[in-house]
C-alpha cells in the first residue's frame, strides 16, 4: 500500500512539474504602422488573453520599464533573457488603405531567424479579434493561421469576393492555307472566323474554317470547328505562342463525274483532329490585332478517297489526312 502510495506521489510531482515546465514567452510590444496606437494596445490584450486560454504558453507582458522599441530584435531578445523566456513573440501591424497587413513571428532567444511566422490580411481593424485568435491557436505548431478552417474565427477580408485575372478577346477573319502531306499532297486554300480570348497567362482560341469550296475530285472541301489552347511566351505587344487543341472535322466530297460509282454520302466522313502549332499575336495592346498562325494536323478518322485504276474504273480507299495548315488574321 505505502509503494503504490509512493508512485501516486511520484506521478503527482511529475505531472506538476509539466505544467511548470511550461515555456516562458515574451510578448513585445505591438509594433503600429498607420494605426491608431490604443488599437495596438488592445490587440495585445487580446493575444494574452486568447494564448492564456490556449494554455501551451506562460506568456509575459512587456513593462514599460522594459526599455525595448517595437519591432527591434536585438532589445526585445535581451529583454526576454533578462525575464527567463526562452522564446518571444514581435508582432506588426500595417495599414494600407482600408486594410491591415499583420505579421507575427515567434523567435527562440538568440536565433535571429524564427520559428514560426505567418501574415494575414484584414479588410479592416475589426477583422484583428479573429485574426489574433487565430494566431494564439497556431503559433508555435505547425499550422499556419492562415490556413485554421475554424468557421467561427473567419474574417471579413476572407469573405470578399476574389479579384480574377481580366480577360480580353478578339473576334476576327483570316484567310487559310491547307497542305496535305498524306495520303496525297493538296494544296488548298480557305476562309475562316476565330475569336482569340487573352487571359494573360493563357490564350484560348475558337476557329471555324472552310477550305476547298470547288468541286474538284479527290479534294474534299473540309469544314472544322476547333478548340484550342495556347501558351504566350511574355506579355510584350507583339507575343509568340504555341499549343494545340481537337477540331471536329466534317469532309465532304461534291462531284458531278456520272462514271463514279459512289454517292456523295459515300465520299464524306466527319470525326476528331488533333492539332498543334503556335504563332504570334501582332499588336496585343491594341483595339485591332493581326494573327500569324502554323499547324500541324491528323485526322483520327477515315476519309474516302477515290483512285481511277484504269478507263473508268475506280477504286475507293480510306485513309488518314495529315498536314500543316497556315493562316493569317485580323482580330477586332
Amino acid at each position: 500500500m505505502m509503494n503504490k502510495l509512493k508512485m501516486l506521489f511520484i506521478a503527482v510531482l511529475a505531472f506538476t512539474s509539466l505544467i511548470d515546465a511550461s515555456e516562458r514567452v515574451y510578448l513585445a510590444p505591438f509594433n503600429t504602422i498607420g494605426i491608431n496606437e490604443d488599437l495596438g494596445i488592445t490587440a495585445e490584450k487580446l493575444m494574452h488573453a486568447y494564448i492564456d486560454e490556449n494554455g501551451r504558453f506562460v506568456l509575459i507582458n512587456y513593462a514599460e520599464n522594459d526599455s525595448v522599441e517595437a519591432g527591434n530584435y536585438e532589445s526585445i531578445n535581451k529583454v526576454a533573457i533578462q525575464k527567463n523566456c526562452s522564446k518571444f513573440i514581435i508582432a506588426e501591424f500595417t495599414r494600407l488603405g482600408q486594410n491591415v497587413i499583420s505579421s507575427f513571428k515567434l523567435y527562440d532567444v538568440n536565433n535571429e531567424k524564427p520559428v514560426w511566422s505567418d501574415r494575414l490580411k484584414a479588410a479592416n481593424p475589426d477583422d484583428l479579434d479573429p485574426i489574433i485568435e487565430r494566431v494564439a491557436r497556431n503559433i508555435g505548431t505547425k499550422k499556419q493561421a492562415s490556413d485554421d478552417d475554424d468557421i467561427y474565427t473567419i474574417t471579413e477580408q476572407e469573405t470578399k469576393p476574389l479579384k480574377k485575372i481580366g480577360i480580353s478577346g478578339y473576334f476576327g477573319i483570316n484567310v487559310v492555307g491547307d497542305l496535305e502531306i498524306t495520303p496525297n499532297t493538296n494544296m488548298l486554300a480557305g476562309i475562316g472566323l476565330f475569336t482569340l480570348l487573352d487571359a494573360k497567362r493563357v490564350f484560348f482560341g475558337i476557329d471555324f474554317t472552310l477550305t476547298n469550296m470547288g468541286e474538284e475530285l479527290n479534294k474534299p472541301t473540309f469544314y472544322d470547328l476547333s478548340l484550342s489552347v495556347y501558351y504566350p511566351f511574355g506579355m510584350s505587344n507583339n507575343t509568340p505562342f504555341v499549343g494545340g487543341g481537337l477540331s471536329y472535322s466534317w469532309h465532304i466530297t461534291f462531284d458531278d463525274n456520272d462514271e463514279l460509282p459512289y454517292t456523295p454520302e459515300e465520299l464524306s466522313a466527319n470525326g476528331l483532329t488533333g492539332f498543334v502549332g503556335g504563332g504570334i499575336l501582332l499588336n496585343r495592346a491594341s483595339r485591332v490585332a493581326f494573327l500569324l498562325q502554323a499547324k500541324y494536323f491528323i485526322d483520327f478518322f477515315n476519309t474516302p478517297y477515290v483512285e481511277e485504276i484504269a478507263p473508268k474504273k475506280f477504286k475507293k480507299t480510306n485513309k488518314h489526312i495529315q498536314g500543316l495548315k497556315f493562316s493569317i488574321g485580323i482580330g477586332f
